[in-house]
């Protein structure tokens, strides 16, 4: 029987001194385990999303795993992590502004991002929502937690199980499923990832060395206590959620509820205003043969001509009138106020 099964749980080397492995190194690891997709959820960030869709361009990889996009999102009021996955492209426009309000807070430095449980159900219409418990959790904080995510606006809400391969890893996944049932959402399996592969752990041990501001010697229980957080197999997953094979399964349908691709990502330009009935091309147009007609007295060669025709038929190709209209807005009005000012085409 064919297994299936999608890891959503990455964390990659752009959530800073805690992933292992490089976005790409995921892909590339992914297709050789014939996983069908895979879910980067750096912390409170999308920024290693990129290079993981730019390796799917990679004519090397012959199996390309399917790319969901997502954060996971730390809270500073002692929520535990959610991992949040826009289904459409407009949840993640709204998972872009939450992420902006977060690192532009007041008092916030550069590099963090201060966030609320409040501020996530502001932002929750259209998102998937798995919340991640910690190694030690209380049940009935995890229980408010997935009821008042439930009561959002949210496409989807889920607990994500995770082992921790300490040998008491069926009690914990019968604490989670239990939560799961009360609670009245689905149980979803994740490994956690840090690093594609196992030979990454003693750097994953090193950055967390260096997040700690301490040594390996001195470290100890905050280390990962094994090498096990690494992208594994539809088998290897299905074999150690042999008793929650459920979990497996959910994984499938929660990758098929994303319809969101970072191919639907186009840059839109601000709309600069433009005299009615006219478009923005016709607007530079008339501007520029308006200054013709006042720099030169409408007096130019067939070459200066024929130069300013190919300049505007490529604007317009192109797509830039507004950028162009822009310009001459500043200028226009630097010149206005007497400030010195000059327009660049670079």
């Amino acid at each position: 029987m064919t297994i299936n099964y999608a890891e959503i749980g990455i964390t990659t080397n752009f959530s800073f001194l805690r992933g292992g492995s490089h976005p790409q190194a995921y892909v590339h690891q992914a297709a050789i385990l014939g996983l069908p997709a895979i879910g980067i959820a750096d912390h409170n960030t999308l920024a290693g999303v990129v290079r993981a869709y730019k390796e799917l361009e990679n004519p090397e990889i012959k199996h390309k795993p399917r790319l969901l996009i997502g954060s996971r999102i730390v809270f500073i009021d002692g929520t535990p992590d959610i991992l949040v996955y826009p289904r459409d492209r407009a949840a993640y426009g709204r998972l872009c502004q939450l992420l902006t309000q977060g690192k532009r807070g007041e008092g916030t430095l550069k590099g963090e991002c201060h966030l609320t449980f409040g501020d996530l159900l502001e932002f929750a219409e259209g998102q998937l929502l798995v919340l991640a418990l910690p190694h030690r959790f209380e049940e009935i904080k995890a229980r408010e937690v997935l009821e008042r995510l439930r009561g959002s606006r949210a496409d989807g809400v889920w607990l994500a199980a995770s082992l921790l391969y300490r040998g008491d890893d069926r009690r914990r996944l019968a604490r989670l499923k239990r939560i799961a049932d009360q609670a009245g959402v689905p149980l979803l399996a994740t490994n956690e990832v840090l690093y594609h592969d196992p030979s990454r752990r003693p750097l994953q041990d090193v950055l967390t060395c260096i997040r700690e501001k301490t040594t390996i010697e001195a470290i100890g229980k905050r280390l990962e206590s094994n090498a096990e957080r690494h992208l594994k197999p539809a088998g290897e997953m299905a074999r150690l959620f042999r008793d929650a094979p459920e979990a497996i399964a959910e994984t499938m349908r929660f990758a098929s509820r994303i319809t969101f691709s970072l191919d639907q990502l186009k840059y839109q330009y601000p709309d600069e205003p433009v005299p009615p009935g006219k478009t923005a091309q016709q607007h530079l147009e008339d501007l520029t043969w308006a200054g013709v007609k006042k720099y030169f007295n409408d007096d130019i060669d067939d070459t200066l001509r024929a130069t300013l025709k190919k300049e505007l038929a490529l604007i317009a190709e192109l797509k830039y009138a507004h950028y162009f209209l822009t310009v001459h807005d500043i200028v226009h009005y630097a010149r206005g106020e007497n400030i010195l000012c000059q327009g660049r085409g670079s």
